[in-house]
């Protein structure tokens, strides 16, 4: 009877198993692969279903082995019905926040800024067009992302099922509402109109969406029965961070559209925003990307897994660097040397957290299962770096650098550059955030969805897109304290990265629909797309 089933082994991959033995399918279900990749499942070999499901290879094939050797196939109408609720949910996130991103968000975001290059000055947008920007991006981009994946992906990591889906559903409508209502009535809103009543309205909701979305992921975790694992602390922390910015972004939104008068505007902005900012992205954008990929890079690319006292050093670390930057920022414009200094000390913590982490987990090292997506996230953390080592650097280009090149800027006479604190703030947002988004999406959509990455484009139009795009921005944006000659140059990287985003867009958007396009089905020997292959093996341009 063994050797009846001796062909169910590490290198099998699941769609051959299942047509071959559909009884099994119980068993990949109980471990993770319910809903994804279709009614034969994903593309991907046992080996690897076993390391990105944290399942013990042998028991696995064991566990198979002996279903298969049962004589009651399961019929395949019921392998085809319509996915459940929980099952599907991620395309709805993923679909709006593409939609989001490429309307409210990015590309507002490269109207605003090709507005500013025309005028060469920062002051040529209002105050609330860039919140409201900047909102679209945190809450719709980044937030229905990160929402749409942990509904998708964290049941899965536990081995159980998703807590409360119409709970989860309505979050969906209560954030897509939220988000749209909140970034387009604030510039439209003024003191006392009653258009304000209705945007603080949808920021209220926004906040009621958060604390349901992490309400529903812990009742999820609860309900699996599994211990947390260390990479969860950090998504623990993110969640807490993030109902945490969405209740402080409702009382700053009021206040903000309350004031009466530009002066008394700028003057709270310069008090609360900043704190605002970093908790949104430090706090809950940073901490929740470095807990997924602790769970990403080690199960899916066979990278090493950070050791534990590290880890939760560096969760620690980062904390309370969140906690240092967002007080000291509030309290700096009363008390500048003090709290300037608890500010960058604060930095340097944040700063040796993750430089700690990096270096502890080799996430530059070399990979066994290289893919598409392996380019972004790399170069995800290179940005990342790059923004914390600007962070790291201000005061010398502050103090020093402006000082002796550019005295009569209005940087150095202010003793401030928005410029440069914007460019930091770019590569961090679009050059950390956003390359792990498309990243990570264009991993797992065409997995969930049963389509072949190796039969997909390598995305290699998007990656050059985005990152020219960033570096650019990121470099003119700081010129622009010495010449105004840089502008030009800045408004046009808004629209190279609204172009590779739209690019990645499409794409992720065909293969949720079922109209991916595809490359003709080669053998290995013919296309050099290995699964365990170099990353130059996978790719044609878009």
């Amino acid at each position: 009877m063994a050797r009846s089933v001796n062909w169910i082994d590490a290198g099998i991959k699941i769609p051959d198993l299942l047509r071959r033995a559909p009884q099994v399918r119980p068993v990949l279900d109980r471990y993770g692969l319910r809903g994804c990749g279709g009614p034969e499942g994903p593309a991907e070999s046992l080996e690897f279903f076993a390391r990105a499901h944290e399942v013990r290879l042998s028991s696995l094939l064991d566990e198979l082995r002996a279903e298969a050797v049962q004589s009651r196939p399961m019929p395949l109408p019921i392998l085809e019905e319509k996915p459940a609720l929980a099952d599907e949910l991620y395309r709805r996130f993923f679909k709006a926040g593409i939609v989001v991103t490429l309307t409210l968000g990015a590309l507002w975001g490269a109207y605003l800024l090709l507005r500013i290059a025309f005028d060469s000055s920062f002051t040529a947008v209002g105050i609330h067009e860039i919140n409201a920007h900047g909102h679209a991006q945190i809450f719709g981009w980044v937030g229905l992302f990160v929402m749409g994946f942990a509904y998708q992906a964290f049941p899965r990591f536990k081995h159980g099922q998703l807590s409360h889906p119409r709970l989860a559903l309505l979050s969906w409508w209560l954030m897509l509402t939220g988000v749209i209502a909140r970034s387009v009535l604030e510039p439209l809103a003024g003191p006392g109109s009653w258009l304000a009543h209705f945007a603080v309205a949808a920021a209220a909701i926004e906040a009621i969406a958060a604390t349901l979305f992490a309400g529903i992921i812990l009742a999820t975790w609860r309900n699996s029965g599994k211990p947390l694992a260390v990479y969860d602390y950090y998504i623990v922390s993110a969640l807490a961070w993030f109902i945490l910015q969405a209740v402080y972004e409702t009382v700053y939104l009021s206040a903000t559209l309350a004031t009466a008068d530009r002066k008394e505007l700028v003057n709270l902005v310069a008090m609360w925003q900043g704190a605002l900012r970093d908790i949104q992205i430090h706090g809950f954008a940073l901490l929740m990307i470095l807990g997924v990929s602790q769970r990403l890079f080690p199960n899916f690319y066979g990278l090493r897994t950070p050791r534990r006292r590290v880890s939760l050093l560096a969760l620690l670390g980062v904390n309370a660097a969140v906690v240092g930057e967002a007080v000291s920022l509030i309290f700096m414009r009363n008390s500048v040397g003090l709290w300037a200094g608890v500010w960058y000390a604060s930095v340097l913590v944040l700063v040796g957290s993750v430089i700690a982490l990096l270096v502890d987990w080799r996430i530059f090292g070399a990979s066994t299962n290289a893919d598409r997506s392996l380019k972004f996230l790399r170069a995800a953390y290179v940005w990342l770096l790059v923004s914390l080592g600007m962070l790291v650097l201000l005061p010398l280009y502050q103090h020093g650098v402006l000082t002796r090149l550019a005295p009569e800027s209005l940087a150095a006479r202010i003793g401030f550059s928005h410029a440069y604190a914007g460019a930091a703030r770019h590569a961090i947002t679009v050059g950390f955030v956003s390359l792990m988004i498309v990243g990570v999406a264009g991993k797992i959509v065409p997995t969930l969805n049963g389509v072949d990455v190796h039969r997909l484009s390598g995305l290699w139009l998007p990656f050059v897109l985005l990152n020219t795009g960033c570096a650019l921005r990121v470099f003119t944006q700081v010129c622009t304290d010495f010449t105004a000659n840089a502008y030009p140059v800045s408004g046009v990287s808004g629209v190279l990265e609204v172009t590779g985003l739209t690019l990645w867009g499409v794409q992720m958007w065909s293969i949720m629909s079922g109209r991916a396009r595809l490359r003709p089905e080669t053998t290995e020997s013919d296309c050099g797309c290995h699964e365990h292959g170099p990353e130059t093996a996978i790719a044609a341009n878009v």
